[in-house]
């Protein structure tokens, strides 16, 4: 039941809505012809806009066969950007909704449908993947090598003790020597494996144009943590300490703990409810100012 022919028909500016810009192209994810839509948040919603040199600064990216899906996908996570910016900030509001235990956007979902309840499988869905990967590389979950469902792509699957969705983390390596990942959480493997494929085909562009601006010496320094962890990881450096974690059992336990779940309402409303599954991280070391932290 996803209303966003309805609900996102106004959603643009110039019809009132908060969405100043719309665009879409073609992509390849995993050998499939697919479509990628950037949207961007109005200049006086931008709260704390992005400086990013790699992936750029939209506020909102989406993936589908189809165009209009694309577009609605992006609209949708653009909107979980104002709302996590217009909440984040505010100490009263960020504590009532998890954000002084977990101040990312761990767990926060979007969608324009009839019931709430969508969303918060989606939002449920984000919880356990982002709780898998920082588990794991905190030495609380494990992860197991499974076969290759795509040529030149490794796959993991990695332990989730929140929910019965399946989380796997893909990891290749590009012709011009550098690493890629991504990781996302599905219903099946194979449903996993694909929304994981979208990222992981995203990352691979943005990082082979970074390096190529580089090679002609027209490549911006990256100054946010999380993008300088993406350009660490992407050196061999970075992968030999990704091969070392993999190689080690994990070494400490955990038990998710929830401490928020719920809509979070706001103007955003008017467009798509707002959801976030809030969990205590198994490790904070994610939010310290290190470069070596596989999360970004």
């Amino acid at each position: 039941m996803n209303l966003a022919p309805l609900r996102y028909r106004r959603v643009l500016r110039e019809d009132g809505g908060p969405i100043s810009a719309l665009e879409c192209g073609g992509t390849t994810v995993m050998g499939r012809r697919m479509f990628q839509a950037n949207a961007y948040l109005s200049e006086n919603l931008r709260i704390h806009p992005r400086e990013n040199v790699v992936y750029g600064n939209p506020d909102g990216t989406g993936t589908s066969d189809y165009p209009s899906v694309a577009r609605h996908k992006a609209i949708s996570e653009a909107l979980e950007r104002w709302a996590y910016d217009a909440v984040m900030h505010d100490d009263a509001l960020g504590a009532k909704y998890g954000f002084d235990i977990d101040p990312s956007s761990n767990g926060m979902a979007a969608f324009p449908g009839v019931f709430s309840r969508q969303t918060r499988e989606l939002a449920q869905a984000e919880a356990a993947e982002r709780f898998a990967v920082i588990g794991w590389w905190a030495g609380a979950l494990e992860a197991v090598p499974e076969e290759q469902v795509c040529p030149g792509v490794d796959v993991y699957r990695l332990e989730n003790p929140f929910t019965a969705h399946e989380v796997v983390l893909l990891h290749a390596l590009a012709d011009n020597g550098v690493h890629a990942y991504a990781h996302a959480a599905g219903d099946t493997f194979m449903q996993a494996c694909m929304r994981a494929g979208v990222e992981l085909s995203r990352s691979q562009f943005v990082l082979r144009r970074f390096f190529r601006r580089g090679r002609v010496g027209a490549s911006p320094v990256a100054t946010g943590l999380f993008e300088r962890r993406c350009l660490h990881f992407a050196t061999d450096e970075g992968f030999a300490s990704f091969e070392e974690r993999m190689n080690r059992r994990k070494w400490l336990s955990v038990e998710p703990e929830v401490v928020f779940d719920g809509e979070i309402p706001g103007p955003w409303s008017r467009y798509a409810t707002v959801w976030r599954v809030a969990l205590r991280p198994a490790s904070h070391g994610f939010l310290d100012n290190r470069e070596n932290f596989f999360f970004w």
